[in-house]
């Protein structure tokens, strides 16, 4: 059995820009197991899609459609560059939130502004120098003592899940 299907990747300055949006940036993932997860969860808490940094990466890759479990196909994913993203933003007034071990405050006591953009670095190397410097904002996931960092798909979903828990009335 077999299926043919169009990719949709959008222009950045095409999306949706709206109050409650939250969109997920990436650069490079390294494996497409992760970024499939990723997917599943940002379809499970509602957010608005993917902006993809550069050529590295694959949304329609075999292994990213069944990670994903077909939530693929629910998501928006449009290609863009780091400079694009960084003035789309200001344009839109969009808060891009970076994830770094040493972020100056915890995923959970962030304050989450939107729209809103997650900007997620790669798997070993995290965010380069330059995609630190267009963040609002830098959060880090609390961890105890030894542990120091998690793969994008764990990563990556307990942001979003905090996110999604800070639009929710207390």
């Amino acid at each position: 059995m077999g299926a043919v299907l169009r990719q949709q990747l959008h222009d950045i300055g095409s999306i949706a820009t709206g109050a409650g949006h939250c969109w997920i940036a990436l650069r490079q993932v390294r494996s497409p197991g992760n970024f499939g997860t990723l997917i599943r969860t940002a379809a499970a808490v509602g957010a608005s899609g993917f902006l993809l940094l550069g050529n590295a990466i694959d949304p329609y890759d075999a292994a990213v459609i069944r990670a994903s479990m077909g939530a693929c196909f629910t998501q928006h994913f449009a290609r863009t560059s780091l400079a694009q993203l960084q003035a789309w933003a200001q344009t839109h007034q969009i808060q891009i939130v970076g994830a770094s071990p040493d972020g100056t405050v915890t995923s959970t006591d962030a304050v989450y502004r939107r729209p809103l953009v997650l900007l997620l670095g790669a798997e070993r190397a995290g965010l380069t120098a330059e995609e630190r410097a267009c963040c609002d904002q830098l959060v880090r996931i609390p961890m105890v003592a030894g542990a120091d960092s998690l793969n994008l798909g764990v990563a990556g979903s307990l942001l979003l899940y905090e996110v999604f828990r800070s639009r929710e009335p207390a």
